[in-house]
């Protein structure tokens, strides 16, 4: 247990001690931010914020990584966990939260009729891209956009340590004419960055193509799922995957993934796909209130317009040298790369924690003036060309390396 008097590196010392490269997530390890200012560890959070080891407030915008939309410890979703564990995490047999799970998916998206639940993103990738081999019949998967660290999509990235081989059957996206009778699925990430018209014609395009030539498309909407009005990208843009893989937001913060589509797909054949706490009830409790909550209390049209005035707002400040792309909920820092540590290194010294992305959730709303303010701040001084890099320079997440 750690303690205000630990010194700085007290836990990070102990980590490299324990730790496989000194982290769980990757996209957590100290390269990935600017080491030797960012904290190593955080030792609790609530609403926006975050505290440190030495008790040091920070506003979060990591938020665990996209997963609290609703921010971390949301007091209904904590009844709802807590009303969960009481009657006993995982059971034996399955339980009606799961049967009702299901039902408000049904509800949510159109593209979802039978669903499997498991725990996290990679694994409803991975089931996505058995289901849709098991229904086609064909082997190919071509895919654009990060899924996770299986095997497959990992070969994909070089040097892929410790994946055995390529995959002749894996392959990446490169145009829409790639797609042919031999393709099992397209699995691609909606929107990663590009929300641009361009981006959803493309989409479109894919959609068509898949359709004439009996591909299944997956859309992995575990980053948008819950950060687009009406709820995905899918829905939103009213083009329907054959598959949808959900995650992140869709726990507040507990681990769930959820893979869903066309009853004629999913339950196409006796595939193999299963997990001892696929059930378990903290985490389905968690989603049912999530949904809840974001189709009654919380409204991700004010959210969409909060964030984006707060990312039109910071992309004025200094656009030439640092901007964040993506949509209102969520956007990566682009520009030039000494500016952007630069300028995280300083958030940092302030007390607002930035990531490579963005995530702009609704504890953010009542602080984002107070934030742009911060920002403009850092980056008048920034522009005296006196601030100087304390740390060693970011190095870029795994995740976005096989995105780019």
């Amino acid at each position: 247990m750690s303690t205000k008097s630990e010194d700085k590196w007290a836990l990070w010392k102990r980590a490299q001690r324990t730790i496989a490269q000194g982290a769980l997530t990757n996209s957590k390890r100290p390269e990935v931010f600017i080491k030797g200012v960012f904290p190593t560890h955080l030792v609790r959070g609530q609403g926006a914020h975050v505290w440190d080891a030495q008790d040091r407030r920070y506003v979060d915008f990591i938020c665990g990584l996209g997963t609290n939309l609703l921010g971390h410890g949301n007091p209904e979703i904590e009844t709802a966990i807590t009303t969960a564990f009481r009657k006993g995490a995982t059971l034996s047999l399955g339980t009606p939260l799961e049967v009702e799970l299901g039902e408000k998916l049904q509800a949510a998206f159109p593209c979802v009729e039978r669903i499997k639940v498991l725990k996290t993103g990679t694994e409803g990738c991975m089931a996505a891209v058995r289901i849709a081999r098991a229904a086609t019949q064909r082997k190919n998967v071509l895919t654009e956009g990060y899924h996770g660290w299986s095997d497959e999509f990992v070969s994909l990235t070089p040097p892929g340590y410790g994946v055995p081989r390529t995959f002749e059957n894996m392959a990446t996206l490169s145009d829409v004419s790639h797609i042919d009778e031999d393709t099992a699925a397209v699995i691609i990430e909606p929107i990663a960055t590009d929300a641009s018209p361009q981006r959803v014609e493309w989409l479109s395009a894919v959609r068509k193509r898949c359709t004439e030539v009996g591909a299944l498309l997956v859309f992995d909407e575990v980053i948008t799922g819950f950060r687009f009005p009406r709820l995905s990208v899918s829905n939103f843009h009213r083009i329907e995957p054959d598959l949808m893989v959900l995650g992140k937001a869709l726990g507040g913060g507990l681990p769930i993934a959820v893979v869903g589509g066309r009853e004629k797909v999913m339950n196409s054949c006796e595939y193999f796909i299963s997990s001892t706490f696929a059930g378990e009830m903290c985490s389905i409790s968690a989603s049912l209130k999530l949904l809840d909550l974001v189709q009654t209390k919380y409204h991700l049209d004010e959210l969409w317009a909060h964030g984006a005035r707060f990312f039109r707002q910071f992309n004025e400040l200094w656009p030439e040298k640092i901007r964040v792309a993506g949509y209102p909920t969520r956007g990566v820092f682009t520009g030039e790369k000494e500016t952007i540590d630069l300028f995280r290194q300083e958030a940092c010294k302030a007390g607002v924690l930035f990531s490579t992305s963005v995530f702009f959730s609704f504890p953010h709303i009542p602080l984002a003036d107070q934030v742009l303010s911060t920002c403009q701040d850092i980056i008048t001084r920034l522009k005296t060309g006196s601030v100087k890099l304390e740390g060693e320079p970011s190095q870029t997440p795994f995740a976005q390396k096989m995105r780019s």
